[in-house]
This record gives C-alpha cells, sequence and structure tokens, in this order.
C-alpha cells in the first residue's frame, strides 16, 4: 500500500491495449496501478517498490506468465498474483496455481469481475499473518 492508502497493483501484458483497459477498470476502485508490457519489465518494477496484486497474462513474448509467476513468488512467497489469458486450459489453469497464482482470468472479461478479483486477492493478503507459508 502506497503512502496515500492506496493499494498498488501491477498489469502484466505484451498489449498496451489490454493493460490500459485493466487500468481504467480498476482506477475507478482508487488503486494505484503501474503497467508493464514485459515479464522483464514487471520483474525491474516488482524489485524497486513490491505491489500488492500483480495481474500477469499467461501468453507473452520472452519470458511467459508462468515463468515469470515463478519469479515473484520466489522472490516473495505471500506475492498474491492473478493470472489472465486468452487460451485457458485446464492444464494452463492448474499449472498457474500449482505455482502459487491465487486465481485464472480466461479473457475476454468484465470489469466487475476483475475488480472483484482484485479486491478478493487484496482481502485474502490482509488476512494473512505476515510470513505464513500455509496455503489453506
Amino acid at each position: 500500500m502506497t503512502q496515500s492508502g492506496k493499494h498498488r497493483i501491477l498489469v502484466v501484458d505484451d498489449e498496451p491495449t489490454v493493460c490500459q483497459s485493466i487500468q481504467k477498470a480498476l482506477l475507478r476502485e482508487d488503486y494505484e496501478v503501474e503497467m508493464a508490457l514485459s515479464g522483464e519489465e514487471a520483474l525491474k518494477k516488482e524489485s524497486v517498490q513490491p505491489h500488492d496484486v500483480v495481474i500477469v497474462d499467461l501468453m507473452m513474448p520472452g519470458l511467459s506468465g508462468l515463468d515469470l509467476l515463478k519469479m515473484l513468488k520466489a522472490g516473495n512467497p505471500n506475492a498474491r498474483i492473478i493470472m489472465v489469458t486468452g487460451y485457458p486450459t485446464m492444464r494452463n489453469t492448474l499449472q498457474a496455481m500449482q505455482l502459487g497464482a491465487i486465481d485464472f482470468l480466461p479473457k475476454p472479461f468484465l470489469p466487475a469481475t476483475l475488480r472483484n478479483l482484485v479486491a478478493s486477492a487484496l482481502e485474502v493478503g490482509e488476512h494473512k499473518p505476515k510470513g505464513s507459508g500455509d496455503s489453506g
């Protein structure tokens, strides 16, 4: 959370229009929303100042969404990460959840659905004790 009391959200997608639409949907909730157009850019931003929730596209050139998920969780086991994809499969969903994603959202999605998932992710994080390794 920032000094202004706003939750920090990072949106990672190689398509600028997707990042902008997610940002627009979340700014309605008075979050501070940053965008990264690659996994590498996301890692740099996360290393400067961690975000409360990271929304990651599964399919990206270079560092894939699953690779980014692994790296973010390695750096911060309590990271709250929501995966989004235009190509949902049971395999991708299970793999992302096993790697520590808190939810999986298929594209296209309604802005209200996204806002609800982010609010739930923030709520889970606020009730989870710091340093807790429990997953359920």
